[in-house]
């Protein structure tokens, strides 16, 4: 900062508040501009592209919910659906793909995840999850060891 008098520069303080204190329009302050309101963006395209791998080894659609023998518990879509997605990615881990070189490692870790969740879930599961799960959980732990070998 400079002292006081040896400067020739002048500084100017404007308030541009638009409302006082005692929270009324300042009859000083113009009118805000109000624009035409925006068109909405248009709606994203999402594609969803399949990998250019084979098709993952129980990835099927999953069959709308149906009562089971165990207690009447439905099968859970979303959970069918968590299921496909993590064996999915344990292929394309344990066989590569197009651009993708196969990580083994990485592949286990992910049939790892899929064991947890079935032994975290045991006795919350319906008949048909059960059974879809063990199955995932048996086949990409087979693929696992003949990529190994």
């Amino acid at each position: 900062m400079s002292e006081p008098g040896n400067g020739s520069r002048k500084i100017k303080v404007v308030d541009r508040r638009r409302f006082d204190e005692s929270g009324d329009l300042r009859p000083d302050r113009p009118e805000p501009v109000k624009s035409a309101p925006a068109a909405e963006p248009p709606e994203p395209i999402i594609e969803k592209k399949a990998p250019a791998v084979e098709e993952p080894v129980s990835a099927a659609p999953s069959p709308p919910p149906q009562e089971s023998m165990s207690g009447g518990a439905t099968s859970s879509p979303l959970f069918m659906e968590l299921v496909a997605g993590l064996a999915q990615q344990a292929e394309i881990l344990l066989v590569g793909g197009q651009g993708i070189t196969a990580q083994p490692e990485e592949a286990q870790r992910v049939i790892e995840y899929l064991a947890v969740l079935e032994a975290k879930t045991a006795g919350n599961l319906s008949a048909e999850e059960k059974k879809v799960l063990s199955g995932v959980i048996f086949q990409l732990r087979s693929l696992y060891v003949q990529q190994k070998t």
